[in-house]
């Protein structure tokens, strides 16, 4: 009866090995999934992240491009104003050139 308990205990020992081992196994096999899947996730998300970034820079720069014009535009127009300007006084100054010689 002795013996029959001491291969009983062994039994139940391997058996508890056994399911050790197997969990082992499992968590093992679960963290390499889950590393797998983290590393999709990261790169998911890099791509996501760089789309992003590209957007964002390609709606910058043609803000840029829309400031740009408005800025040229109206830079021509104060200078079609400061020509119209010169020109009317540029007749004004003739006529006083004209005076100033014709005074002397």
């Amino acid at each position: 009866m002795y013996l029959e308990t001491v291969k009983q205990i062994a039994e139940v020992e391997n058996e508890l090995e056994q399911a050790k081992a197997a969990a082992r196994a499992q968590v093992q096999q679960q963290l390499a999934e889950a590393e797998r899947a983290g590393r999709e996730l990261l790169q998911r998300a890099q791509a996501e992240s760089r789309a992003a970034r590209a957007e964002t820079l390609r709606q910058a720069a043609a803000q840029a491009e829309g400031r740009k014009a408005e800025a040229m535009a109206q830079a021509a127009q104060d200078c079609e104003a400061l020509r119209q300007a010169a020109a009317a006084r540029l007749e004004q100054a003739a006529d006083e050139i004209v005076r100033r010689v014709v005074d002397r």
